[in-house]
């Protein structure tokens, strides 16, 4: 797991590089608020492509006159899959047939990223490659379909042929990805991501003590000050198990309000927010509120399922948890939903 960590971080870093229609589709799949951060340099054709991957309006006359023009040289509309996947996603109703055609005619990668832009195709993928014991890609697929039929000396020889022999492109990159999500779930004692971050949480004034009170000699005591420490032990703790996870990211503004996220669990579609009710703090009325207003940006995440909001109260200033428990539940905001969990620790 580490080396394919390795291999996943570096090829990202050279995909990144390249400011093509294949780096907008690869942020669409694996992390979609990335891909406004990025300046692309495309064709015009792949213009209107990009705006499908940003989920933006556009004329569906503009995306058929593409799909419409004649081959070049025997290369059509379609023919990029990169291309095709976001002139789709603009025209959905439009191009299934189309769609459906491209899955038919596509190798097993570009059937599985395929699966990504459209799910419903997920379940022809999955009875395809169910009796394909002997392909290296088939078996990576299975395991990310379905984990109860991992078999891991089968999956690290598969693994190993797909790195040393296959080229990793941004289809094979997502698939690999997904991969090691799959590979870091199961070992985690069969408890989902959510089941794990609470577990961290709550367990969080247990396991400083070792840095707070008890270094050995002549080390000095970890000082938390502020939520800036809290977040930065959490960081490192919880990035060891998930190594996507990213801090500190701005979300859209709601009013003149900007919101930053703590931490980012992408693949498990799980925010981290981290308060610390510090000495000179009177008692928890103020983040009751701050809370309540931050969790109006949190819907500008639109991939967002989880938000655990942890209370760092070593100081003992909550006069009466249950002002926290009140902000437990679904939150839901037009066609979003979220659920939020506090957990409070001292």
């Amino acid at each position: 797991m580490v080396y394919l960590r390795e291999i996943l971080r570096h090829n990202k870093a050279k995909l990144i590089q390249y400011k093509n229609i294949e780096l907008a589709a690869y942020f669409y799949v694996q992390s979609f608020e990335e891909l406004s951060n990025h300046a692309f340099e495309l064709s015009p054709d792949e213009e209107i492509a990009l705006i499908g991957y940003k989920k933006e309006f556009v004329e569906v006359s503009k995306v058929n006159s593409i799909i419409s023009k004649p081959p070049v040289k025997g290369f059509s509309a379609t023919s990029n899959i990169y291309k095709f996947a976001g002139l789709y996603l603009s025209a959905k109703e439009n191009l299934q047939q189309q769609l459906r055609e491209k899955f038919e005619q596509s190798d097993l990668k570009q059937k599985y990223f395929l699966t990504k832009i459209e799910p419903t195709l997920k379940a022809q993928l999955q009875k395809e490659v169910l009796d394909l014991n002997n392909q290296s890609l088939a078996i990576l697929i299975k395991t990310v379909f379905d984990t109860d039929r991992v078999n891991e000396k089968e999956v690290n020889t598969a693994l190993q042929s797909v790195t040393s022999n296959t080229e990793i492109d941004v289809q094979i990159q997502i698939l690999l990805e997904d991969l090691e999500s799959t590979l870091l779930s199961i070992r985690y004692n069969n408890k989902s991501a959510e089941e794990v971050v609470r577990d961290i949480l709550n367990n969080f004034s247990n396991a400083i003590q070792k840095i707070i009170k008890n270094r050995r000699k002549d080390h000095p005591n970890f000082i938390i000050e502020d939520e800036y420490d809290v977040q930065d032990i959490l960081y490192v703790i919880l990035k060891s198990i998930f190594p996507n996870m990213r801090d500190e990211d701005a979300i859209g503004k709601v009013g003149a309000k900007t919101t930053k996220i703590d931490l980012i669990i992408r693949e498990e579609r799980i925010l981290v927010e981290v308060k610390m009710i510090k000495e000179n703090d009177s008692n928890e009325t103020h983040f009751i509120e701050q809370l309540k207003v931050d969790f109006e940006s949190y819907h500008e995440c639109k991939w967002l399922s989880k938000l655990f909001c942890f209370v760092y109260d070593p100081y003992k200033k909550t006069r009466d948890i249950s002002n926290f428990n009140d902000l437990n539940g679904d939150r839901i905001k037009g066609d979003h939903q979220f659920n939020v969990e506090v957990i409070v620790v001292n």
